[in-house]
Order: structure tokens, then sequence, then C-alpha cells
């Protein structure tokens, strides 16, 4: 069947976690770039009134998509193991657990940016929100680091070994 070389269901689970990873990256640094702008000192007076009110609307949208993607990747990854029991190559398996060590370490780190979100929404701060968005820019870059990017790499080193 000609359609089945070109849409394979199990390819396109193969490479799956590979594509949610990429937009996970993408968006971590989509949110990397735009909430450190408000951090830069020609504006940061100005975001301190600004912060509470745009962070709500900016956290209520994102974090759909974030565990969207996340879950997307956690999902599939799963699902291609499982499929993977049957013929096990060692490399594959290896990269895709890994990716998901990754994936579900983004989640993780919700206790770590739970406050300063939290914080921003409410306006806690009084006048210094730019302190606790530093704070989770911070937070976000290790995250970006240590879980997102070396799992974006792992789904790449899978789909390469395919």
């Amino acid at each position: 069947m000609a359609s089945g070389l070109i849409l394979n269901p199990i390819h396109l689970l193969h490479i799956a976690p590979l594509a949610t990873s990429t937009g996970s990256l993408a968006h971590a640094l989509v949110e990397l770039t735009t909430t450190s702008a408000f951090l830069s000192p020609s504006i940061r007076k100005q975001s301190e009134t600004l912060l509470p009110n745009w962070f709500d609307q900016f956290f209520r949208r994102s974090v759909w998509s974030v565990l969207t993607l996340n879950l997307g990747t956690i999902s599939t990854t799963a699902a291609t193991l499982v499929l993977n029991r049957r013929n096990p190559a060692l490399q594959t398996t290896s990269f895709y657990w890994a990716g998901l060590a990754g994936a579900v370490g983004h989640l993780l780190f919700v206790p770590l940016v739970a406050g300063p979100v939290q914080r921003i929404v409410e306006d806690c701060s009084k006048g210094k929100a730019s302190v606790d968005l530093e704070r989770w820019v911070s937070v976000h870059r290790i995250r970006m680091l240590l879980v997102d990017f070396p799992a974006w790499l792992a789904f790449v080193g899978a789909v390469l070994t395919l």
C-alpha cells in the first residue's frame, strides 16, 4: 500500500517526540526572549506596573501550550517505548528513555517557578514584580539547559538511529 510508505503511523509515532520537543524548546526560547525584555534596564521601571497584568495573561495562555507539548512528548515517547519492546534497538531505546527523562524533568521544575509566578500574577511584590520575574527567568534558563535541550538532543539521536 503506497499510503503506508508516505504516512506510516509507526514512523510518525517514532518522530512525534522529536516534533513535540522541538515545539517545546522553541516555545521556551520565545518565552525567554519575551520575558527577559521586561528586565531591560531601560524599561524595568515601567515593567513593575505592567508585569502583573501582562504576566497573568501570558501565563494563562502559554501554560496550556507548554502542557500540551510536554504531555504530547511524554505520551508519544511512552507509546514508542511500549511499541519498541517487541523489537528493541538498544541505542534508539536509550535515546527515547533519555528524552522521556527530560520531558518529565521539565515538569519537576514546576515547584521552583510556582512561587514567583503566583507572586507576579497576584501582584504580591507591590512594585517589585521584576524581582520575581528575574527568578522565573533564571529557573527557566536552567530548565532549558538541563532538561529541555538534552531531551531534544536525545530525540534527534533517536530519530537518527531509527
